[in-house]
């Protein structure tokens, strides 16, 4: 018998069920700015959830209804429906709310802003939504280009997973097609194979087309949208930033005045 098909939408929170780098760094940041919060490119809600649980208020933007369809669902089974808002929008245009304590943009959501007006407008926005004191947050992929473009066409396993829902067993991939250094730009397939509990498989394949920033270009992002560099650090634990990091971790901040 062939396997059942899970949406994109379905089976997100499984699909990143084998992360847990981030694991309680947006909740205490939520904790510490206090809310509303907003929640940039939140999909299924693998971050709203965790924060609203805390208490707070969140609004969660992602272009796909069927992603807040799953969001509101989940959230309502959670016990937390209330606090919850989901709102179908870009992370360029206007966001939900003002006065927000915390914008947060996890998962290196960032990296889908291949233009420089669309990470200048996604800034922006962040900072209209902030009260003054209020911090946007966000993490990336250090770029490593030299090494990236040794794995070309190279199959990489990034993990597993199971699905809570259906006990499906998922296999992570990914694979690097194309990286441009010049403008920072890379071409990359995630692959996410199935195996369903009658032994079954299907495998899904989602194309990425990415801005790999280099951390020196942060800064003028945050000074031409009104924001304040307060750190940037290489992971969640607040580890310093070396050559070698997997990723840059940014705390930007809207003036008091």
């Amino acid at each position: 018998m062939e396997g059942t098909v899970i949406t994109p939408a379905r089976g997100f929170m499984a699909e990143h069920g084998h992360y847990h780098d981030d694991d309680g760094f947006w909740e205490a940041h939520a904790d510490r700015l206090g809310g509303p919060v907003c929640d940039v490119g939140a999909a299924a809600g693998r971050i709203t959830l965790r924060v609203a649980a805390r208490g707070h208020d969140v609004w969660a933007v992602d272009t796909d209804p069927e992603m807040l369809e799953v969001l509101r669902e989940r959230a309502a089974g959670a016990g937390i429906a209330d606090r919850v808002h989901g709102v179908r929008g870009s992370m360029t245009g206007p966001l939900p709310v003002r006065g927000a304590g915390l914008v947060m943009i996890p998962m290196n959501s960032l990296q889908l802003m291949r233009s420089g007006e669309d990470r200048r407008a996604c800034f922006a926005a962040a900072r209209d939504a902030l009260r003054p004191g209020g911090e946007m947050i966000f993490d990336l992929a250090m770029p490593h280009f030299p090494v990236i473009g040794d794995l070309i066409g190279v199959l990489l396993d990034t993990g597993h997973s199971v699905d809570p829902d259906t006990r499906d067993l998922l296999m992570h991939q990914a694979v690097f097609e194309r990286v441009n250094p010049a403008c920072g730009e890379a071409d990359m397939r995630i692959i996410i194979e199935r195996i369903h509990a009658d032994g079954t498989r299907t495998r899904v394949e989602r194309p990425h087309h990415l801005h790999l920033y280099e951390p020196d270009e942060i800064p003028a992002l945050a000074s031409d949208a009104g924001l304040e560099v307060v750190c940037c650090r290489a992971g969640f634990r607040d580890e310093p930033l070396v050559p070698d990091a997997e990723r840059h971790v940014w705390r930007l901040r809207r003036p008091d005045a």
